[in-house]
């Protein structure tokens, strides 16, 4: 079994209770999001015990939420469980942003498998994983779907930058004696990482030039997203002053990249050979070209299918520095670190 904690700004299935989430935007408004967690559990992940949050909580209901009166935010409710959960066991948490063409059971699936990924158990730190899931078509029709996720993914920014600003804020502690003194990470998958780029245009929007370090690390992996991304403020430039280090893995043979090139009129992607002027990136920024080690059918979906890009994801969570991980080749023409076998 495995917990997964979520926030979403899809529609909920039905008003009270709701047990799934579907592709279209919260009726209450693009930025509306919904907290809650579920228990995976199944031979394929994909049994789910869906508990959503109430968007109002007597306080009562639960008395772990210290000081409160009155009534709080389901949000409150379900950040409280994570720090409890980040105290108690010293953990890490990873907030995952799934992509293109994927359902909310779909994503609550790769969320339970990063989870396991990351677990004692399989050789990890032991990580507690936060999804952010947006309205993706998860349709059978992909040039429609491929747009629909694109325009969706974009008007996302606002609510996941909302939601990360909770979230981060809540952690942090109104008191000394409330902060959780554990690190928050960020694991985006493709076209996650163009959410993740309005995510950042609005969070430097809300800060007022004031933004303060929100991730220790941020994966960016198989990144549906332009190649130019780090040299403009517009885009992605801003994302290394938010985060103690920014990973970029990408491989050269992912036919995703290859269709989102080509076919959907796209510039060269991120996720297919890293960014274009890869000497003129942050020094905080590594590039890591996963082309040798991905094999057969996982070219896309690497970052939880591919034992050696997981344990070098295992090895950057557990604070190694980017030129000790085991098994990378630095090439030092292209400024990246290529996993060998």
């Amino acid at each position: 079994m495995h917990k997964v904690y979520f926030g979403t700004n899809r529609k909920p299935n039905r008003k009270k209770s709701p047990d799934d989430f579907g592709t279209g935007f919260s009726e209450d408004g693009l930025a509306n999001l919904r907290f809650g967690m579920t228990e995976v559990t199944g031979n394929d992940l994909d049994q789910f015990d869906l508990y959503v949050a109430p968007e109002r909580l007597k306080v009562d209901y639960d008395r772990k939420i210290k000081g409160a009166s009155g009534s709080v935010l389901g949000s409150q409710n379900v950040f409280q469980r994570v720090r409890d959960k980040m105290i108690q066991h010293a953990r890490d948490t990873v907030v995952f942003v799934h992509g293109y063409n994927v359902s909310f059971r779909e994503a609550m699936t790769s969320a339970a498998r990063l989870k396991q990924n990351f677990s004692t158990d399989a050789g990890g730190p032991g990580i507690n994983v936060v999804l952010f899931s947006w309205p993706s078509d998860g349709s059978m029709m992909p040039y429609i779907a491929y747009g629909n996720d694109r325009q969706d993914a974009a008007a996302s920014g606002p609510a996941f930058a909302r939601g990360l600003l909770k979230l981060a804020d809540f952690l942090r502690g109104s008191t000394p004696a409330e902060a959780c003194d554990r690190r928050l990470h960020l694991v985006a998958h493709s076209m996650g990482n163009y959410v993740l780029r309005h995510t950042v245009q609005e969070y430097v929007k809300q800060s007022a030039g004031r933004s303060v370090r929100l991730f220790d690390e941020v994966f960016m992996m198989a990144a549906d997203e332009d190649n130019d991304a780090f040299e403009y403020d517009h885009k992605l430039k801003p994302l290394p002053g938010l985060a103690k280090r920014v990973n970029v893995y990408f491989n050269n043979n992912d036919r995703a990249m290859a269709v989102s090139d080509k076919t959907k009129g796209n510039p060269d992607r991120l996720g297919d050979d890293g960014p274009r002027v890869p000497r003129g990136i942050p020094g905080k920024v590594s590039l890591i070209d996963v082309t040798p080690v991905v094999d057969g059918l996982v070219q896309h979906s690497y970052f939880l299918d591919t034992p050696q890009v997981v344990a070098d994801m295992r090895a950057v969570l557990a604070g190694q520095p980017s030129d000790a991980i085991e098994r990378r080749h630095y090439v030092p023409e292209t400024n990246r670190y290529r996993l060998t076998k």
